[in-house]
């Protein structure tokens, strides 16, 4: 499978650490944030406990807090539409919560490095659980006051505690068993962008040779492949992807199914890193970004200096 593949490359990726990596802690923070803020600001919520409905941070009876409810879900659909949109699915690579837990999945079931201090190995092991333990429990405060969570032994804090329970557990084995194969062929919403807002200008570049035209940049090594979670070839993402099973859109572009991850980026980044200093080339074949011409470009081997030539000029 992709992801026995994917968690052998890994480690090395992670190790090195990387820009990518702090980036997608912030916009994963931002999207948390938001499912908190929502009903703890008292801007949406609907209290199926108390009845204190709220709507635009004011006491209001059911019907105003279901359609506020109703309308701050419309929002997040409109931003990550509009993000889609521009960009393809970058937001399932970078904003969704459950692409997210796949990743921190990924780091838990990664094979440890013997120097890796022992606090670092529980933060790895704990981080699906209570990644998951948050997203249940931001999506519960839309429909119930807090309070029901502490509210004595009644049934409504035991039917609380036993949602909250169940489906962190769901979701959690979600991540842990799924993964990414529930990205690629069964996520409704990721796979629906994946056919309305594909985006042709935006993704992952691919420039065979360096800049003067005079040598390869790429190795041709394949570890973009090899840790692209979602089973892409990040070279060439004009082509029709291979068959993704599931609910998939069959023989759509590889751009289309692209998360904008920017996984392959870093794999590539260290590679040529890693071989710079012996092939006197740190130019780096893959690119993240709007795209200045194809999104393959190939090296003309046969003419190098016609070529240095013309991007001279």
């Amino acid at each position: 499978m992709a992801t026995d593949i994917r968690l052998k490359v890994l480690p090395r990726v992670e190790l090195r650490g990387h820009r990518y990596v702090w980036s997608r802690y912030g916009s994963q923070l931002i999207t948390v944030a938001i499912l908190f803020l929502v009903p703890l600001t008292g801007a949406a919520r609907v209290d199926l406990y108390s009845g204190h409905h709220r709507m635009l941070c004011r006491e209001a009876d059911f019907r105003e807090g279901l359609a506020g409810v109703i309308v701050g879900i419309a929002a997040l659909y409109v931003v990550t539409f509009l993000i889609n949109l521009a960009c393809g699915r970058m937001f399932c690579g970078w904003g969704c919560p459950v692409g997210f837990l796949n990743r921190l999945s990924d780091v838990a079931q990664m094979k440890p490095n013997k120097n890796t201090p022992a606090w670092k190995l529980w933060r790895d092991r704990a981080g699906p659980y209570g990644h998951s333990f948050l997203l249940v429990f931001s999506c519960m405060l839309w429909w119930t006051s807090a309070e029901v969570f502490w509210a004595g032994f009644g049934w409504p804090t035991m039917l609380a505690w036993g949602v909250l329970v169940s489906s962190t557990a769901g979701l959690w084995a979600l991540g842990w068993y799924a993964r990414w194969r529930f990205c690629m062929t069964t996520c409704p919403i990721g796979l629906y962008y994946s056919f309305v807002a594909p985006s042709d200008g935006f993704g992952i570049n691919f420039r065979e040779g360096t800049s003067d035209g005079s040598a390869d940049a790429c190795l041709h090594c394949n570890a973009c492949i090899k840790v692209c979670p979602v089973d892409l070839d990040p070279m060439n993402l004009v082509e029709s992807a291979s068959p993704r099973g599931g609910i998939a859109l069959p023989d759509a572009p590889g751009n289309n199914h692209c998360l904008k991850c920017g996984d392959c980026i870093q794999a590539c980044e260290m590679m040529i890193d890693l071989a710079a200093e012996r092939r006197g080339i740190s130019e780096v074949p893959l690119r993240f970004g709007f795209y200045q011409g194809d999104q393959r470009i190939e090296r003309n081997k046969e003419e190098p200096e016609e070529a240095a030539t013309s991007t001279d000029q």
